[in-house]
């Protein structure tokens, strides 16, 4: 099962692609298609980029989307935010879990 609110199903999706490219260009670069499979810095590179994009893209995503509403009744505000996350990590802190997956799968090869 996968949860996430607002837009932050694009986590996942922003590291799928950036693990993609990184792909394509380092075998168009080295004229090798094994390279990327053989070397681990390109996956560390694809998810750095990963991180990066969804650092920000994230920050803009949460910075100041919430509304105050009056209740007519009470006369009480109630804050109103919507998040975007993805498994109730806010999109922005998936930078961090992307930069030690990438080092953790640079490691390993």
């Amino acid at each position: 099962m996968i949860i996430w609110n607002g837009l932050g199903i694009l986590a996942p999706i922003i590291a799928f692609a950036s693990l993609v490219l990184t792909e394509y260009s380092v075998e168009i670069l080295f004229n090798n298609q094994n390279y990327y499979q053989e070397h681990g810095w390109p996956k560390f590179l694809a998810f750095l980029i990963a991180g990066i994009l969804c650092f920000f893209i994230g920050r803009a995503l949460n910075k100041n989307n919430s509304k105050i509403y009056i209740d007519k009744e009470t006369g009480k505000e109630i804050l109103i935010k919507k998040r975007h996350s993805f498994f109730f990590i806010n999109m922005e802190y998936w930078a961090i879990i992307f930069l030690i997956i990438g080092m953790a799968v640079s490691l390993v090869n």
